[in-house]
């Protein structure tokens, strides 16, 4: 994703269609604006979650104060 928010930290969170949250992968801003977010496609307690649509947001936390994303869709396909 691109931000123009260049120093903090983040964390994106996913969610099933039905609003249940099942992970949320913390990570730092690099400072280049542009920024990729590794995440093994695991939930909360290590397990993989299953083949289908999730709904994520990207949140971002900086020196003027907390940014979130629109929520976008997320397809797993094993």
């Amino acid at each position: 994703f691109g931000t123009n928010v260049l120093s903090g930290t983040g964390k994106v969170r996913v969610w099933t269609v039905a609003g249940h949250s099942v992970a949320e992968v913390p990570f730092g801003l690099g400072g280049g604006g542009h920024e990729v977010v590794s995440w093994n496609g695991r939930d909360r307690e290590g397990d993989e979650l299953a083949n289908g649509t999730y709904l994520y947001r990207v949140e971002l936390s900086g020196p003027l104060g907390n940014v979130r994303s629109d929520m976008q869709r997320l397809v797993i396909m094993r």
